[in-house]
């Protein structure tokens, strides 16, 4: 069985294009490229970066990056300024500035030519903030994050940007940031059902994706695995139960909450047949064609691993053309000049209804960690 495309979500070492992802791209294309801060110079050199991508290869990927604000703002050295998420409770008119905002990050990656947001984050806020998610939280209630999260997704989608909340089934309530090791939510499914799926309930379907989270909810699911491993939180839980039928995106497989548990090959098998639509793996280009070459020949040879592949494949066109559903019926791609006057004129705004605070996470710590990576090239906030 010859696959011209498959359902991995990959990342880019750097702002211009090797010629080994330059081969990944024009042989076997992704599904999605991920782009980080590593990969973005200035507005003119990312959006050659995205053109060259749709250029080379065989099928155009769809484009995704992180850009919530905050800490976690792959844009910071082209708009710089834009607040976290909790920023928007703290102050005057948050639903509309939520929105606004929402409107202002749509902007500049329509502009640059990036079709979907992998945010909000939609997970609710625990009495202490889990280690990784500082200031990335709407609010730590259901319906604060439902109604912040709501206005900012629609906001994206009204300048033709579509969007992926995170991290299913919800991690406010983690043991330790899942970046570097195992993060658990040990709490009972009804305590779920009222609190972290709410967001999710509310909000997926409209969304039309979801990030699924490494998160590990042991009175959940006993077999001790983290959801984008877990049939019954990926499949049962979030299919079954919730009603969700668009995409399902994991979290990054590089990331040690899940690396850790076996060799590269098996957790994308057991990803995929979790559940999981596009699996994520941003930081190792030079693994990917190996991981290609596995699944490739996983699909010619398991009817049962073949049959998910295909369902995978129906979710990721269904969620392509959702895309550009959504960039058709946006306003006219702006220029650049045109989002950095819209941002200018949110931020002041912004500012001028919030009250007045020290930053949380100094610029010079972000991406910083007491813990050792391991992996060499992460950028994961």
């Amino acid at each position: 069985m010859k696959m011209t495309s498959d359902i991995l979500g990959i990342g880019l070492a750097g702002p211009q294009l090797s010629s080994l992802e330059q081969s990944i791209l024009s042989e076997t294309s992704p599904y999605a490229v991920v782009l980080f801060g590593r990969n973005i110079e200035s507005p003119r050199q990312l959006r050659e970066l995205v053109a060259e991508v749709r250029s080379v290869a065989r099928r155009a990927p769809v484009f995704m990056i992180d850009e919530e604000g905050g800490r976690v703002d792959r844009l910071r050295t082209l708009i710089p300024g834009l607040p976290s998420a909790q920023a928007f409770a703290e102050g005057e008119r948050p639903v509309e500035l939520a929105e606004w905002f929402g409107r202002v990050i749509g902007m500049a990656l329509r502009h640059f030519d990036i079709e979907c947001n992998l945010a909000p984050v939609v997970d609710i806020r625990g009495e202490v903030a889990t280690e990784g998610l500082e200031r990335r939280t709407f609010g730590g209630d259901p319906e604060s994050v439902v109604e912040l999260a709501g206005a900012f997704l629609r906001g994206m989608h009204t300048s033709g940007v579509a969007s992926c909340p995170k991290h299913w089934p919800g991690i406010g309530r983690g043991s330790a940031d899942s970046h570097y090791s195992a993060t658990v939510i040990d709490v009972p499914l009804s305590s779920l059902i009222t609190r972290e799926l709410v967001p999710f309930r509310q909000l997926a379907n409209e969304a039309g994706a979801v990030m699924v989270g490494h998160g590990t909810y042991p009175q959940v699911d006993d077999t001790g695995q983290p959801s984008t491993l877990s049939w019954r939180m990926t499949t049962d839980l979030l299919r079954n139960f919730l009603g969700f039928n668009g995409l399902a995106v994991s979290d990054d497989m590089e990331m040690h909450a899940v690396s850790d548990l076996g060799p590269e090959e098996e957790l994308l098998d057991r990803a995929l047949l979790a559940g999981n639509d596009v699996i994520l793996y941003c930081s190792h280009i030079e693994r990917v064609p190996q991981i290609q070459s596995h699944l490739h020949a996983r699909v010619s040879g398991d009817d049962r691993y073949r049959t998910r592949f295909e369902e995978a494949m129906r979710r990721c066109e269904a969620h392509r053309a959702h895309c550009e559903r959504l960039r058709t019926a946006a306003p006219a791609v702006p220029s650049f000049e045109e989002v950095v006057d819209e941002a200018a004129r949110f931020i002041e705004e912004f500012e001028r209804t919030r009250p007045h605070r020290d930053v949380i996470v100094p610029d010079v710590d972000r991406r910083k960690s007491s813990r050792d990576p391991r992996t060499g090239r992460e950028e994961w906030t």
